[in-house]
């Protein structure tokens, strides 16, 4: 199976956003119940199904889980062609179905620069992981803000230089890949929190006014270009070489992501809509970026090589 990275640090959204992938798939699954398929193991399970809980009641998870200590892993299946969201094609697992291994977990750059120089008393689990052609880096909206002047005190600065580290560490390991058409990099920004953005800094971005869902591919593209530019040069700067030591990297996609909230006395609660025609609730949030999201990550599952299982 192919593998896809969550890159990210605490306070960024990160459990927001797995908690809100994981909605995503509930709905995807319940949907197309033999189209499209989950998998973890029972820890991550209890992971997961505690921050959904709680999106789902309509409250914050209590705080960010800290993912260096506790690594999430599961897997996700998509059956080739058979799903209308889903117009993927290529290799395909058990059953007809192509399937990828999420790995969500922390890596500071400090650790990702001993790898990078000892890689060789790595297991083969870690090898793999590091070896991840998708890479799904997630970027604060909170930290986007309209003074330029002040980035350099914020974590996005240190986030900036910790990603690109990161980065060209993945770089390394998958252009020692034996399959030339494993050497590939897909990154796929997730902008959490961007109903947080104030609207100077979506202006100056060049954002459209309407909702993510209804932009254009040029303008999704564009609004991600001017965040790299501006807020991430350093990682801006990996993605500019479109080609080094045999990796091709693709364009950059970009997702963006938020909950609509409301006061409730002195708490501010989450928003919440029934699921139709099927019972339960679920958070407001844009379901059709992180349909989006999964349908270009199963795109990738069925082009990209069969990793051997571990």
């Amino acid at each position: 199976m192919a593998s896809a990275l969550v890159l990210g640090e605490r306070g960024c959204g990160l459990t927001t956003f797995v908690g809100l992938l994981y909605t995503a798939q509930v709905r995807l699954g319940t949907e197309n119940a033999d189209e499209f398929r989950f998998h973890a193991e029972r820890e991550s399970i209890r992971q997961m199904e505690a921050v959904y809980g709680e999106l789902g009641a309509g409250r914050f998870p209590a705080a960010d889980v800290d993912w260096e200590q506790h690594p999430l892993s599961f897997v996700f299946g998509f059956r080739r062609g058979h799903i209308a969201w889903f117009a993927g094609g290529g290799g395909s697992g058990e059953q007809g179905f192509s399937t990828v291994r999420f790995q969500v977990g922390g890596m500071p750059a400090e650790i990702a620069s001993e790898l990078r120089d000892h890689d060789a008393i790595l297991d083969r689990v870690t090898q793999n992981l590091l070896r991840s052609p998708i890479q799904i880096p997630i970027v604060d909206g909170a930290w986007l803000v309209p003074d330029h002047s002040s980035i350099a005190a914020l974590p996005l600065a240190r986030y900036d230089q910790h990603l690109a580290v990161t980065l060209d560490l993945l770089r390394k390991f998958l252009a020692s890949e034996r399959d030339r058409r494993a050497r590939q990099m897909f990154p796929l920004f997730v902008v959490t929190k961007f109903d947080q953005v104030r609207l100077e800094t979506l202006k100056s971005i060049g954002a459209p006014s309407r909702a993510p869902g209804d932009w254009t591919p040029e303008a999704r593209s564009e609004v991600g270009r001017q965040i790299l530019r501006g807020y991430l040069p350093a990682t801006a700067e990996f993605l500019s070489r479109a080609s080094k030591d045999g990796v091709k990297l693709a364009e950059p996609g970009w997702y963006f992501s938020g909950l609509q909230t409301e006061e409730k006395g002195e708490e501010i609660r989450i928003l919440r809509r029934r699921i139709s025609p099927f019972s339960g609730w679920e958070p407001e949030y844009p379901f059709e970026e992180y349909r989006d999201l999964l349908a270009r990550i199963g795109e990738l599952a069925g082009r990209l090589p069969v990793e051997p299982d571990d």
